[in-house]
């Protein structure tokens, strides 16, 4: 249980200070003046104001944090004193959509160079078939492989006695199939040979075997690295906007994870090795990043479209306007975190221990994600 609070914290510290790094630096970048940089929320447990007038403070809750800007966001109706020259609302439009996105921008950061770095360190699966070796990552329940006694690792040689060399001849092979399927393959020093009948090939998949690949990793020099890990951000960027998508063109409920959730999943990934656990960081970070830049009221993309339409106006919309739309995302996103959290408790604690089971089994981590997944045949 410490270890699992521990991580929890570990995770999240890192994006949420590059988050709010990201709103500072944008502050520096155009003369906004920042009163208080702070990690955390809650009693303060330390600070320290620096000779630019900024106060860093570590709060007592670490689950978050802000970047307070001189003066206020929006000038208030009544208002009769100009804002001072380093004030946020004395800044153009332009600087304004800078700061407000930057914190979502550097959570992409963040994750790219976790991607780039784990890419770079483990290599990345090679996804030609025709260089893949006929060897089993992947076991299928209920499938043919599985009631024959096939194994992960297990290399297999010979299909109805012709030699198999890689993945792809295993799959032609597989879509020649009729009748039995003579296997002779390779278990360390042992041969096998194994016959299945036709009759135990599903009807609806006479084709499928019901074994996956064995993801052979192949070294990334850093500058392809790089390029891989910005793309994992394009990646699951997509991926998750098209499951959103989906999930609204099918009128489904969407699969959202809340705070139970994730600390479920970075009590997961905590036990599984670090770089799974340094891959959550960066697909958590990612998906803080995204998620911010969604346009609804009181989160970051809620305000850049604030900023957006004072450039194409000319001018704010009023500030009740603007205080009902926070007040109405402030709902949205209480229903979102009420939802994801029932959604998470069905999930976690009403889900059978054999899904469970499968589930962990299946997870891999950021190398073995980057490439197409390879599909089980």
């Amino acid at each position: 249980m410490l270890l699992s609070a521990v991580a929890v914290i570990v995770v999240l510290s890192p994006i949420v200070l590059i988050h709010e790094f990201g709103h500072f630096l944008a502050c520096r970048l155009t003369g906004i003046g920042v009163k208080e940089f702070s990690f955390g929320f809650g009693k303060i447990l330390w600070h320290k104001k620096s000779s630019k007038g900024t106060d860093f403070q570590i709060r007592a809750i670490p689950f978050g944090g802000f970047v307070e800007p001189e003066g206020k966001m929006f000038p208030e109706e009544g208002d009769t004193e100009p804002p001072q020259p380093n004030d946020f609302s004395a800044k153009k439009w332009y600087a304004k959509l800078f700061m407000v996105v930057n914190g979502a921008f550097f959570n992409y950061v963040l994750a790219a160079i976790i991607f780039s770095l784990l890419i770079f360190l483990r290599g990345m699966p090679e996804n030609d078939p025709a260089k893949l070796a006929p060897k089993i990552g992947q076991v299928v329940a209920e499938y043919p492989a599985e009631k024959a006694g096939l194994k992960e690792l297990d290399v297999i040689t010979e299909l109805n006695k012709k030699p198999i060399t890689s993945w792809l001849e295993l799959t032609q092979a597989m879509q020649e199939r009729k009748g039995d399927l003579q296997i002779t393959l390779q278990r360390g020093e042992e041969t096998l040979h194994i016959t299945i009948l036709d009759k135990d090939f599903l009807q609806s998949q006479p084709n499928v075997l019901g074994i996956a690949v064995y993801s052979e990793l192949k070294p990334v020099g850093a500058w392809e690295s790089v390029g891989l890990g910005l793309y994992q951000c394009w990646y699951w960027t997509k991926f998750s906007l098209n499951s959103i998508w989906k999930s609204i063109t099918h009128k489904k409920a969407p699969d959202l994870a809340g705070p139970i959730g994730i600390v479920n999943i970075i009590h997961q990934s905590v036990h599984r090795g670090w770089m799974d656990f340094v891959f959550l960081i960066g697909m958590l970070s990612l998906a803080v990043g995204m998620f911010n830049l969604f346009p609804i009221p009181i989160l970051d993309g809620g305000y850049a479209l604030v900023f957006l339409w004072e450039g194409l106006t000319g001018k704010l919309p009023s500030t009740k306007m603007i205080m009902q739309a926070a007040n109405i995302g402030f709902y949205i996103l209480m229903v979102l975190v009420i939802y994801a959290s029932y959604s998470d408790i069905k999930r976690i604690f009403f889900k059978p221990k054999a899904a469970i089971e499968q589930t962990q089994q299946t997870q891999t981590p950021a190398a073995e994600q980057a490439a197409a997944a390879q599909e089980s045949k």
